[in-house]
């Protein structure tokens, strides 16, 4: 065995040993990439539950609609109400322009 036949069974080993350190640093990346993305899907999950929380559910939703109907009319009862007083506010307005002028 001369010393060139060592010199590339020394090469060939390097060359094995760095092959084996590249394919475990890139594995050990992968799974950092892969732990970093499932935290940030936790945060993402996490605050869409905290957001989800504060929205009203469907039975709230359907009292707030009863609710809202129930407004409507009495507005409309309010505004049939307010009819009849503006228009003797408006003779009123009319009578007091005209004669006391």
């Amino acid at each position: 065995m001369n010393l060139n036949e060592l010199n590339v069974g020394f090469q060939t080993v390097e060359w094995l040993i760095l092959t084996v350190l590249g394919i475990y640093t890139w594995l050990t990346k992968r799974q950092a990439a892969s732990t970093q993305e499932l935290l940030e899907l936790r945060t993402r999950i996490v605050a869409l539950e905290e957001h989800v929380r504060h929205l009203p559910d469907p039975t709230a939703i359907t009292d707030l609609l009863g609710d809202m109907k129930a407004i409507r009319a009495e507005l409309s009862g309010v505004k049939d109400a307010l009819s009849p007083l503006s228009r003797s506010l408006d003779r009123i307005n009319d009578y007091l322009l005209r004669d006391k002028t």
